[in-house]
């Protein structure tokens, strides 16, 4: 398997922002659109399901190849690992497959995915369902020839949902193919408003590198934005205008720039996904200079 790593950060947008659906409506556009703004990744989502034809994810993956654009996927919300269900499990588990081979055509080969949820059963035991179920899925995977492409556990905001930080480390030493997605405003959500400098990023880094080691750190997947919370962790997705609720990249843009950080980072803000992704890259080459 050959993974392909870059020597610095990416920036892109997760998703159409507003500023991209006043003047277009296809996802083949997007590639030009990005490239046009300076960035370099753009994330897919099957978030209500695989529904892409081949033809047209091989379309719009020679227009990401033209333009220089990276394309990730992220597979369907309703994946439940957790589930005490076996044919949820296994329909989760086509899920991912789905997703993967979606990703291949498109020329991508990340591929994000949310773990699943307690369902009301014991923390543990509904942890160990996921692990197990993921065990059987990375079996899958690689039967199915598409252990070539990185499966990424996302860090979730609720606190009934499976993705702590330790739990993704875990997750993550199941395969040389799975790598992390840390989501910065869902661990800021989930521990109500924890992530305040660059101290408080530094330290979920650093369990990172202790957990998982140089490269599969280095080279993790980022899901940014500001999110409001509530007892509960997660209520929704914000702006960077926001002034309420964190966190703020300047702070994680120290953090990079210190441990020589090279992820794929991707705006998951309330429809101005590009323009926050543009002024993370802004934030991050300000920090170069000084």
């Amino acid at each position: 398997m050959e993974i392909k790593l870059t020597k610095t950060p990416k920036f892109g947008p997760s998703g159409h922002s507003e500023s991209f659906l006043l003047d277009h409506s296809a996802t083949i556009e997007m590639p030009k659109w990005v490239s046009s703004l300076g960035l370099e990744l753009f994330e897919y989502s099957f978030g209500k399901g695989v529904r892409l034809s081949e033809k047209t994810a091989r379309e719009i993956g020679r227009e990401a190849a033209e333009y220089g654009i990276e394309i990730s996927v992220h597979a369907p919300y309703f994946i439940s690992l957790a589930s005490v269900e076996q044919e949820k499990v296994d329909n989760s588990i086509g899920y991912l497959t789905a997703s993967l081979r979606a990703l291949r055509q498109l020329g991508g080969q990340r591929c994000i995915f949310h773990t699943g949820s307690e369902g009301g059963k014991p923390r543990a035991e509904a942890y160990a369902r996921a692990k197990d179920a993921f065990i059987r899925a990375l079996d899958e995977i690689k039967a199915q020839g598409l252990d070539d492409m990185l499966v990424c556990p996302e860090t979730m905001g609720k606190s009934a949902q499976i993705g702590t930080v330790e739990e993704v480390i875990d997750l993550c030493k199941l395969g040389d193919n799975v790598y992390p997605c840390v989501d910065f405003g869902h661990i800021n959500a989930l521990y109500g408003g924890i992530l305040k400098n660059k101290d408080d990023f530094q330290a979920i880094v650093d369990k990172m590198f202790d957990g998982l080691g140089e490269e599969k750190t280095k080279n993790m997947h980022v899901h940014f934005s500001k999110i409001q919370y509530g007892p509960k962790g997660e209520i929704k997705h914000l702006t960077f205008d926001d002034q309420i609720y964190g966190p703020e990249f300047d702070s994680f843009a120290d953090v990079i720039v210190k441990n020589n950080l090279t992820p794929h980072i991707l705006s998951e803000s309330a429809g101005t996904q590009s323009e926050d992704a543009l002024e993370m890259k802004n934030i991050w080459q300000s920090k170069l200079l000084k």
